[in-house]
């Protein structure tokens, strides 16, 4: 397995085009969190498109993706700040629902809802906040329309995870190709034309296509230029110093009633699933007042 995005340019800089194996980033997530199938595709394709949209980002920028709907699923969480690393987590991982037209049922899992998309960009007082309904609940349609409806790019997204009879990841990624300002309709419509044709992503993968097999086929006949390649991986930004963090400001006298009555403090990440254990010392710790303090 690999994990690897590539973008390039086409059509005299007025096409972009990003492509990603993420077959190692959606299996390390499945571990963690104990995803089901449903659960595990779900989760996959929605990292698979933070890594592609956090690719876009300028430097220092953080991008969240939340699907919130009413079917089991309930909740994903992705997000970025970009450097090809990604983390998140579906609120109810066990979930898995009878394959649809062959394919596991991810738009039944999520159900109807809302896609929140969040832009973070430290040189703007306030993030940016698109929110809109979910149109198909099968997340690359969804994505393209917020790239569209909120972002004014006309784009086409693929997202894709092949889950084995072991519950395995044993393919996963998708590509992201969006019209430039400049873009020509006869440009517009080759890349439509190429897009129609292309196989499901997870197909291609599975069939050992690269990142670069899949964007030579989406921007075919574009002129597509020297690719940049950046490695990708699931990562989160907890540490145990954050835990400490967060357990200082529960107060001192919440910390002391912890000590009392379960001897230590335990806390998992909701992103990662990693576990800390704080014994009773270091709680006592974050308590004590500074030395010499009157």
């Amino acid at each position: 397995m690999s994990a690897v995005l590539l973008q390039a340019l086409a059509a005299g800089d007025t096409v972009r085009g990003l492509a990603a194996v993420t077959t190692d980033v959606v299996e390390e997530a499945r571990r963690r969190h104990g995803t089901l199938p449903t659960a595990t595709a779900a989760l996959g394709r929605t990292l698979t498109a933070g890594l592609l949209l956090g690719a876009t980002m300028k430097d220092d920028e953080k991008l969240s993706i939340e699907l919130a709907g009413d079917g089991p699923l309930g909740r994903i969480q992705v997000d970025t700040e970009g450097g090809g690393r990604v983390r998140g987590y579906v609120a109810h991982p066990a979930t898995h629902l009878p394959p649809k037209h062959g394919k596991l049922d991810v738009a039944g899992a999520l159900g109807s809802g809302l896609l929140c998309v969040i832009r973070t960009k430290p040189w703007e007082k306030e993030p940016y906040r698109s929110i809109m309904p979910l149109v198909s609940g099968e997340i690359a349609q969804d994505i393209a329309h917020y790239l569209v409806a909120s972002e004014q790019m006309p784009s086409a997204v693929a997202l894709g995870v092949f889950v084995a009879g072991d519950g395995r990841t044993t393919a996963a990624g998708g590509y992201l190709v969006q019209a430039l300002n400049g873009a020509g309709a006869a440009v517009v419509a080759r890349m439509e034309a190429n897009v129609a044709r292309m196989p499901a992503v997870t197909t291609l993968i599975r069939e050992g296509a690269a990142p670069l097999d899949i964007l030579e086929r989406a921007l075919a006949g574009l002129g597509l230029g020297t690719p940049t390649e950046q490695p990708v991986a699931f990562g989160c930004r907890c540490t145990r110093e954050r835990v400490f963090g967060a357990l200082i400001l529960l107060g001192a006298d919440e910390i002391r009633d912890i000590i009392a009555t379960e001897g230590a403090a335990e806390v998992t990440c909701a992103f990662c699933a990693e576990h800390y254990v704080v014994g009773a010392e270091e709680l006592e710790m974050l308590i004590a007042e500074p030395a010499g303090s009157a």
